[in-house]
């Protein structure tokens, strides 16, 4: 059969700019119906991983769901609890003076208010302050929700609701942490013209938690809410975003997967807990046919007695009573997964989030990195968000005179464990002993080298150099005997 010949017009065909105005149209409107179809399946509810999850929306997470988690779930209060905890394992050092042998007016009356809120108690010293005992827990009770507060116990005659004025008179005579769920805000200032414009000017505080309340504090009407004003309040947030006064809780951005760890440890216990009792099957013998009459009732009783009694028998007409196999799974790698995720948004070494094996197992690598992002936290929020505030309030109602300056210093903690340090020990000993026998002050001053190949201060630089002069042997140059005559 021949082939049909095609003639095509080689005369290009010419459009209108109202045809090509069509033509486009045609083709974007391809493109729009493709892409709607793509986003008409994307958010098919039948396929939203939070639905299919269990995942709660962000409008069902508040500060009731936090603050559950944090009483129940021991991940979720180790997630709150983290930072706050390694934050304060050293204690911060508060002076005007650098001369540690000189006490100015400031220092003694840091010290006089430290003391005072002891009560009667000869102890002295930065360790043990209940301030930083205090504020280490608001630190932590602040992330459970969006925020904490401090309240200030002053000795001014007045009611809690009524403002503080500065007096040398003033005295802390308590001080205490609260978090959001026992903290509202109840007043605002509004003043376009004041520095406080946005801030709460009136706080409505539990003053003892109703969970955990005994029947002495409910008798003696304690737990109720108490209007306090500002002044005797200070404010804590953490994780702050576009607000100054609420922060992101911690929970928030890990909360799928404290779900989801939820979810498997308490699937584990019921998965032991059926496994530790495995089903039966009751199965009727093939001759009798299916019709037949089952006394339910007498069954269900035989099997209650078994299973929660202490008989260990059952008695069976027209059945055998057969054992069903349990299917138990070990959900570690599951857990593991999550606990995983869980550090990588804290960017905290899993070792260290688990806590007992922090000295030992984690490397030198990870607890020196976690050790540079919690002096990133204590200098740039504990020390200025928490530590300062509390003391410029201090300064500010004169419970603490006003001082030329103060500093806040936090001393290096030390990460590195006993083995680790002598491995150290034995690799600086290795290179001092290479260095010297391998002719390396010809290229070096040993100063330098300890400064700058081994990590010395000049101080300890200059030390050990001043050892080596006076551990220099003293050479006795013996006398020759005299030569016979």
């Amino acid at each position: 059969m021949p082939k049909k010949s095609v003639s095509v017009d080689s005369n290009p065909v010419v459009l209108t700019q109202n045809q090509k105005d069509q033509v486009f149209d045609l083709v974007m409107n391809s493109v729009k119906s493709q892409r709607q179809f793509f986003d008409d399946v994307g958010s098919d509810p039948r396929r939203s991983i939070d639905d299919e999850c269990g995942y709660p929306t962000s409008s069902r997470l508040n500060i009731e769901t936090y603050g559950m988690y944090y009483d129940r779930e021991s991940v979720a209060t180790r997630v709150v609890q983290i930072f706050p905890q390694e934050s304060w394992k050293i204690t911060p050092k508060i002076f005007e003076d650098e001369d540690p042998a000189t006490n100015t007016e400031f220092e003694q009356a840091w010290d006089d208010v430290s003391n005072k809120l002891l009560g009667e108690s000869a102890y002295i010293g930065e360790v043990g302050n209940p301030i930083w005992e205090v504020l280490e827990r608001v630190d932590e009770l602040s992330g459970i929700g969006t925020y904490g507060v401090l309240l200030l116990g002053i000795n001014d005659g007045k009611e809690l609701i009524e403002p503080v004025e500065p007096s040398p008179n003033n005295e802390l005579t308590f001080i205490n942490a609260f978090e959001e769920r026992l903290v509202s805000i109840t007043q605002w200032d509004t003043d376009k013209t004041s520095k406080r414009f946005g801030q709460p000017t009136q706080y409505s505080i539990t003053l003892v938690d109703p969970n955990i309340a005994t029947s002495s504090a409910v008798s003696q009407g304690t737990q109720g809410q108490t209007e306090v004003h500002w002044t005797r309040v200070i404010h804590i947030a953490d994780n702050l975003g576009s607000s100054s006064l609420f922060g992101v809780p911690r929970q928030k951005p890990v909360f799928n997967r404290l779900a989801d760890l939820r979810k498997l440890y308490g699937g584990c216990a019921e998965m032991y807990y059926r496994g530790a009792f495995p089903g039966i099957s009751l199965e009727s013998h093939p001759q009798l046919g299916t019709d037949i009459e089952v006394d339910d009732a007498a069954i269900r009783t035989a099997m209650e007695n078994y299973y929660n009694g202490l008989q260990r028998y059952m008695r069976t007409t027209g059945f055998t009573a057969n054992s069903l196999a349990p299917q138990v799974v070990d959900p570690s790698p599951q857990i593991d997964v999550e606990i995983t995720a869980i550090c990588i948004k804290l960017g905290c070494p899993k070792r260290i989030f688990m806590g007992s094996e922090r000295g030992e197992l984690a490397s030198g690598q990870d607890a020196d990195t976690w050790e540079e992002r919690l002096t990133y936290r204590r200098n740039n929020y504990i020390t200025p968000k928490m530590i300062v505030r509390t003391i410029d309030r201090l300064i500010d109602l004169e419970i603490l005179p006003m001082p030329e300056s103060y500093q806040v210093e936090w001393p290096k903690m030390e990460t590195a464990s006993e083995t680790e340090k002598a491995v150290i020990a034995k690799t600086k000993a290795e290179a001092i002993t290479t260095f010297v026998q391998g002719d390396g002050m010809a290229i070096l001053a040993p100063r330098d080298f300890f400064v700058d190949i081994l990590g010395a201060s000049e101080e300890q630089a200059e030390a050990w150099l001043q050892n080596a002069i006076d551990q220099e042997p003293i050479i006795v140059e013996e006398e020759e005997p005299d030569e016979p005559t």
